[in-house]
């Protein structure tokens, strides 16, 4: 059993997340592998309903996408995607 397989399990089940980009920046870091890299691949709306989306990879490698109405909450939506993975 590894040392975040019950954090996985329990971001997997919804329980105890809200800080998902902390997960996954803990579970690369435990595997060894490069920084991570959060990008804002596009926007749309108007100024006041704007919406972004993010996408987070790690060594050239697309981890996740997500979008959310401001760009940390599309970082945070992609971190939870690499995470379900």
């Amino acid at each position: 059993m590894t040392q975040l397989e019950p954090t996985i399990k329990k971001a997997a089940q919804g329980i105890g997340v809200e800080d998902y980009k902390t997960q996954l920046q803990e579970l690369v870091q435990l595997q060894g592998r490069g920084p991570l890299k959060y990008d804002i691949i596009a926007t749309s709306g108007p100024d006041h309903m704007r919406e972004f989306v993010a996408q987070v990879s790690c060594g050239g490698e697309v981890l996740g996408r997500g979008s959310g109405r401001s760009k940390k909450d599309a970082q945070q939506q992609a971190a939870r995607q690499a995470l379900n993975k």
